[in-house]
């Protein structure tokens, strides 16, 4: 026993510590009213662009944060700012996937610079920039999931866990307040003619209360107060006791 229980914490540890990278997804820039709008991103000569070239990408961000291409090779970025294809061991780092667009170190904003008749990819503003969102799209046409290399989860999860806490809480006072009034009930109807009884009252939130006046039930079947008896409170206890 003590094996199995060592095997399933060490197991579940392990499979803790293996993120699965994102979905795969196209790459298309979106700047409304220009001629950027629905551009892909490729490469030419190892430099990657934006244009209608026949040789775009498809990608992932990696457990690490990393752009991987469909062609094996990665994202990376030179010192002023562009992109180009290149190793892992040399890849950057600090991609995700959030609201349906590519970001890079927490920003969705990347850079077209134009060059001839087609664009460079960038992820600095300098001459002849123009700013892009990167559109993470599904081979169906919709964007893709949310993706973090964090493990951050979202924010529909942690709704959706709230939820249920409070529909579990909810469930738990119904079942109280059932119990609680089936006890009253069984202790009224066994109560004999010289038996003292506290007064049943219930509050707005359905819980029974049993309050301060103390009514007593005569030989005759009526039903006094010992202290403080008011019309409603006597009518309930006298409806218990018959």
């Amino acid at each position: 026993m003590k094996f199995s229980t060592a095997l399933s914490v060490a197991l579940f540890a392990l499979a803790k510590m293996v993120v699965a990278d994102s979905e795969e997804f196209g790459l298309i820039s979106i700047r409304s009213g220009s001629d950027l709008q629905y551009l892909s991103v490729y490469s030419d000569s190892g430099a990657l662009k934006l244009g209608s070239g026949s040789n775009s990408f498809a990608a992932t961000v990696t457990d690490d944060g990393k752009l991987k291409f469909d062609d094996g090779t990665y994202a990376v970025v030179n010192d002023d700012g562009s992109f180009k294809e290149g190793s892992e061991n040399d890849a950057a780092t600090g991609f995700s996937i959030k609201d349906g667009n590519l970001n890079y170190k927490s920003s969705s904003g990347f850079y077209a610079v134009k060059d001839d008749s087609s664009y460079i990819f960038s992820s600095k503003q300098s001459d002849n920039a123009t700013g892009v969102a990167i559109r993470a799209t599904s081979k169906t046409g919709s964007v893709v999931p949310d993706f973090s290399p964090d493990g951050v989860a979202s924010s529909s999860s942690a709704s959706s866990s709230s939820a249920t806490k409070s529909t579990s809480s909810t469930e738990s006072t119904k079942a109280s307040t059932t119990i609680s009034a089936s006890s009253v009930s069984s202790a009224a109807s066994s109560a004999s003619s010289s038996t003292v009884v506290s007064a049943i009252s219930q509050i707005n939130d359905g819980q029974v209360q049993a309050s301060n006046t103390v009514y007593e039930q005569t030989e005759n079947g009526a039903v006094k107060a010992a202290a403080g008896m008011g019309a409603g409170a006597l009518a309930a206890v006298a409806a218990l006791l018959l």
